[in-house]
């Protein structure tokens, strides 16, 4: 029988790689992406493409940290949704190899996680390990629906 953590790296990579049964996962919605229509607002009201992406990395990021033990509870807006200050195919290719570098490194916490320990909160305050995990692949899934509305919006 596979271990939990293994079966949640899994579901991780779906939503994040590939191969989800509910549709494109994250990677397959920004393979064709430009950074002119990552950059794009087609629904004036609604983060671009390009946030959305630094905003998954941001909290990959945050969750890791999680894991490893660091008490990380909220993040300033800055870094919750950055502006986009260089809207240049290099910055673009640069924002994607960072949400795969974030996204890796949450791989990694999870893989280091003890699987005995994951009902119990992260820290005092916190949520289960377990739910954490789980919310990190709801939120690359939520946030893939988003971009392919606003890709569909283009």
């Amino acid at each position: 029988m596979k271990k939990e953590i293994v079966r949640m790296q899994e579901e991780l990579e779906r939503a994040f790689q590939g191969s989800a049964w509910h549709g494109p996962s994250v990677m397959e919605l920004l393979s064709d992406v430009s950074a002119a229509q990552a950059a794009a607002r087609p629904l004036p009201a609604a983060h671009s493409i390009w946030e959305l992406v630094l905003h998954i990395a941001a909290w990959d990021l945050v969750v890791a940290r999680r894991l490893s033990g660091e008490r990380v509870e909220t993040i300033p807006e800055t870094e919750n949704f950055p502006a986009v200050a260089d809207s240049s195919d290099g910055a673009w290719r640069q924002t994607i190899e960072t949400l795969q570098a974030n996204h890796q490194n949450l791989q990694q916490a999870i893989g280091k996680f003890d699987e005995a320990k994951l009902d119990e909160p992260l820290m005092e305050g916190m949520r289960s390990a377990y739910i954490t995990i789980h919310g990190a692949i709801e939120h690359d899934l939520y946030h893939a629906g988003q971009i392919a509305l606003l890709k569909k919006a283009l």
